[in-house]
């Protein structure tokens, strides 16, 4: 089977012309760079990106496309308004609804048409002339083939959907059974007629609104009332369609009021297509919609159907004379056209300005308009045609409420796009507002973070300005210890006291660099944050809450140096290293190593700078040793006296040493006792558990606290070493000096 073309149903070539037109094909925009060519999938249309930003998925001969193709705006608006008419009168293959009001125009009912039916069935296994039924039941399956893969797409559309009720892999069996049982009894009892592939497609296609029974009866009074005898497949006389081209051409002329000079193009293309669109009933020729609406008006008009089919033929030619015209001797084009644009609104309009035409006044020769050859005494449609006389004022007022109700959905439809406009900007509206309060609170959160910033500042300075008040209330001391001097020894032992409040002061100068550099962390902790957007406030709160606790231990630290002389610093010392005992105990708890590193270094740093303390001392007293040398003998006396005041006051401070290094010492055998407690807890501790993640967790807390332990003990032991040699040099000093005495 040809792929491109059908072989036994009639249809149009939809040709594939993208890239050989200039401009879209529906909007007339011209193809440049920035409007780009695009084609709807459906249609084959040349369109541009404004007339189809649609993607949809699309029936192909195989079946539905996997992936979703570009629609036209046409053809979104045609499938949308096939699937909503579907929904609204629940079309199903083999089944009742439209069928109802066409048997109605026959003067026949559903139930009527079963019993019809029935009694057909029977008669036709009685048949003796099979010839037509043979041929038509070896090529239905071909030509059932050719119909799925070959009707336009909009036909295509209303199939598959009609046939949604029934099993994919049955549909095929169905539709073949349900039309060799109607088309099939037709032949049997009416071989006459004879076989064409015109009777499976009308057969599929009523199928669609009716039941089998029904369209049994709706197919036999086509033939029997509507098509002239010298249109059935097996009438031998070629009919040329004298009357048939002149009855379209008076409507065009009188009704519908087109221009006598376009009439050449028009007689052409009825003389070539007419017989076509008059055979098929217009299937496949129109968009469903359209079909639809000739097929539904032909059979309300009951025996007067095949004038009403003529007159749609005319309003068809009307509303195509400009493509005609523009396509001259082109038919194929106008086909094309056809197709694709005309609908059912346009056609509706001009149909009722048919309504009052004397088609007989048309005719130029008189041919019967129904068979008389086909007896339907089974039926009773002769008898019942002349008791009910269909009225065409009543068929022309339900093809206006059927108008009016696709009127009524395509404003509806309108509403909806609307209204679907209006929600797509309040989305992007309301997408703005969202960026905007975005920002909004991005600023809000920078801003926030400068305010905590600046507090850290302040903070910093008023820290400051303590530390300023604290060198004042150390110079007033100064001021009030040289007051009460007496003597050079005292004099000394101010000297003394100096560099200690001097080391006092380094020390809080020290603590003022670290505090500073936490400052300057934290404004690039701070940055970060910002760059990120997302600040971290409560840390923010942590470290002031912390640096506040280190502020009024200064203070603490100012009144304590305040009230108390030297040897109270020495127990500030003692108060240290308690704390230092205490901040062991709460490494336990700590979780990260970095932390508990940091801390031993900070209580290392303070072990450091009292054994600095001691080296700076005795190089003053080395150099001042040296200076005594150099001096001469008429000094040497008060010199002598001031280094015995001096040897007193080193040796009460060695005394202090050595009772600071008997402290250390029963810490350093705290810590043991304390070590080996935690050992005996962690022995215990590892042997109730019984998990082996917890055994691990235990073992690794034990190894940590190890560690940290004797890390801390050789760090005493080296700085009581340092201690214990400084001792020794200031010994041997001191013996130097009580020798220069001597």
């Amino acid at each position: 089977m040809s792929k491109q073309q059908p072989i036994f149903i009639y249809g149009i070539t939809i040709k594939d012309d993208r890239g050989k037109l200039k401009n879209c094909q529906l909007c007339g925009a011209k193809f440049t760079m920035s409007v780009k060519e695009h084609q709807c999938k459906r249609c084959k249309r040349a369109v541009c990106d404004k007339c189809a930003p649609n993607k949809a998925q699309v029936q192909k001969a195989d079946g539905l496309s996997k992936k979703a193709h570009r629609l036209c705006n046409f053809c979104k608006d045609e499938s949308d308004s096939l699937k909503r008419f579907l929904e609204q009168y629940k079309i199903s293959f083999n089944k009742d609804s439209f069928s109802q009001q066409w048997l109605q125009s026959f003067g026949t009912d559903t139930t009527k048409a079963k019993n019809d039916f029935y009694n057909a069935l029977d008669d036709a296994k009685l048949s003796k002339d099979t010839n037509a039924y043979d041929i038509f039941k070896a090529k239905l399956e071909v030509v059932i083939n050719d119909i799925d893969g070959f009707v336009n797409y909009s036909i295509k559309d209303f199939m598959v959907a009609a046939l949604k009720n029934v099993e994919s892999f049955r549909q095929k069996e169905v539709v073949k059974t349900s039309i060799l049982r109607v088309a099939g009894t037709l032949l049997l009892l009416y071989p006459q007629i004879g076989y064409s592939h015109e009777i499976v497609l009308i057969t599929y296609f009523l199928l669609c609104f009716a039941s089998e029974a029904s369209a049994y009866i709706l197919l036999t009074a086509i033939y029997a009332h509507i098509l002239p005898s010298q249109l059935y497949p097996k009438a031998n006389t070629k009919y040329d369609l004298v009357n048939e081209n002149s009855i379209v051409v008076g409507v065009l002329k009188d009704a519908l009021q087109v221009d006598l000079n376009d009439m050449s193009v028009i007689k052409s293309f009825l003389s070539q297509k007419l017989r076509q669109y008059l055979v098929t009933f217009s299937i496949n020729l129109f968009l469903f919609e359209t079909t639809f609406f000739i097929i539904s008006s032909v059979l309300m008009s009951g025996s007067n159907g095949y004038m009403d089919l003529l007159a749609q033929m005319a309003v068809l030619c009307q509303l195509s004379n400009q493509e005609m015209q523009k396509n001259k001797f082109n038919h194929e084009e106008t086909e094309l056209f056809m197709l694709r644009s005309l609908r059912t609104n346009q056609l509706s309009v001009l149909y009722k300005q048919t309504q009052n035409c004397d088609f007989e006044s048309y005719k130029k020769v008189y041919i019967t308009t129904r068979s008389d050859s086909i007896k339907v005494d089974n039926l009773n449609l002769s008898a019942r045609q002349s008791m009910i006389k269909p009225d065409m004022q009543k068929v022309s007022e339900i093809n206006q409420k059927l108008q009016e109700q696709v009127d009524r959905r395509d404003l509806e439809n309108k509403k909806l796009n609307e209204e679907i406009i209006q929600l797509r900007d309040k989305v992007k509206q309301l997408q703005k507002e969202n960026s905007i309060l975005l920002n909004q609170q991005q600023n809000n959160d920078s801003e926030m973070y400068k305010i905590k910033l600046h507090e850290m500042r302040i903070d910093n300075s008023e820290l400051k300005s303590q530390i300023e008040q604290l060198k004042n209330e150390i110079s007033k001391l100064k001021l009030q210890k040289e007051d009460d001097a007496r003597s050079n020894a005292t004099k000394q032992k101010t000297e003394t006291i100096d560099s200690d409040y001097e080391n006092d002061l380094q020390e809080i100068s020290q603590f003022k660099l670290k505090y500073e550099q936490q400052i300057r962390n934290l404004k690039k902790q701070a940055e970060e944050k910002k760059l990120q957007n997302q600040p971290n406030t409560m840390q923010i709160d942590e470290l002031k809450e912390s640096y506040e606790n280190k502020i009024k231990l200064l203070q603490k630290q100012v009144q304590q140096l305040q009230q108390q002389d030297n040897i109270e610093e020495i127990r500030d010392l003692k108060i240290q290293n308690q704390q230092l005992q205490k901040k062991l105990e709460k490494m336990k708890d700590e979780k990260s190593k970095s932390e508990l590193l940091q801390q031993k270094n900070d209580e290392i740093d303070l072990l450091t700078e009292l054994n600095e303390e001691l080296t700076k001392e005795n190089q003053r007293l080395s150099k001042q040793f040296r200076d005594l040398k150099s001096q001469s003998g008429t000094s040497s006396a008060q010199q002598i006296k001031v280094l015995e005041e001096q040897n007193k006051l080193l040796e009460m401070k060695l005394d202090q040493y050595n009772l600071l290094i008997q402290e250390l010492m029963v810490n350093i055998n705290k810590v043991k006792l304390e070590k080996q407690k935690q050992l005996e807890f962690s022995d215990l501790k590892f042997k109730q558990k019984e998990d082996l993640e917890d055994v691990k967790m235990v073992a690794e807390i034990r190894t940590v606290q190890t560690q940290l332990l004797k890390g801390l003990l050789k760090e005493n032991q080296a700085q009581l070493s340092d201690l214990i040699a400084a001792i020794t040099q200031m010994r041997q000093i001191l013996e130097k000096s009580k020798s220069l005495k001597l």
